[in-house]
């Protein structure tokens, strides 16, 4: 195995992102380009071609084969435009739905390592969620019934409430297009693939 020699702190800051961010990529020593993307043509998926037995991101065989809609990010220009008279939030979705194109996937391979992280954002996403509502209501119930108006039992509800808004993150964490590095062309006519495995790519050809 070839020896890294690194002559100064800056070395040690690029070599993971000169050789990918993940353990296989490291332990072959491949280097991973961070602008490296390919597209997989829709009409390939359509066409029902078997997609590679092992996972885009890491390479790895795949446990679990998942079905799931790609859509495209569409550029609507600077949020600021909500700050232009007439121009409201309404506009900005109509004009969401107008450019966004979405891609039917079918047989998207996930490695263990990919299943656990889905299962362990549903998991995190369920218990902010619900222990923030469950929170709320027993600070409510408690501050009514027993605690006479004491406003300490305020916190567990604020904690409550924050737990509840920061649920999503999680689960949009845990998404398939998340997990798959996976986006629509804006057109719609391929599914681009970010930073796709070695290994994934050689058996995609």
């Amino acid at each position: 195995m070839e020896d890294h020699t690194f002559t100064s702190s800056d070395d040690w800051i690029r070599w993971p992102f000169e050789f990918g961010s993940t353990a296989r990529a490291l332990s072959r020593e491949v280097p991973v380009s961070v602008t490296e993307m390919i597209e997989i043509p829709a009409e390939t998926l359509a066409a029902g071609r078997p997609l590679p037995s092992v996972c885009a991101k890491h390479g790895f065989p795949a446990v679990q084969r998942v079905d799931f809609a790609v859509r495209s990010q569409p550029d609507l220009g600077s949020p600021g435009r909500l700050a232009i008279p007439g121009y409201t939030a309404l506009n900005r979705a109509e004009e969401y739905l107008k450019k966004v194109a979405f891609v039917e996937v079918r047989g998207w391979p996930l490695c263990a390592r990919c299943v656990r992280r889905r299962r362990l954002g549903r998991v995190a996403a369920a218990a902010l969620l619900f222990g923030g509502v469950a929170a709320m209501i027993l600070s409510v119930i408690v501050t009514l019934t027993i605690a006479d108006g004491d406003r300490r039992w305020s916190i567990p509800f604020l904690a409550g409430f924050a737990a509840v808004i920061l649920s999503p993150w999680p689960f949009s964490w845990a998404g398939l297009p998340k997990v798959t590095q996976t986006r629509a062309s804006p057109a719609g006519t391929a599914v681009l693939v970010d930073h796709p495995d070695d290994e994934f790519r050689r058996r995609l050809r």
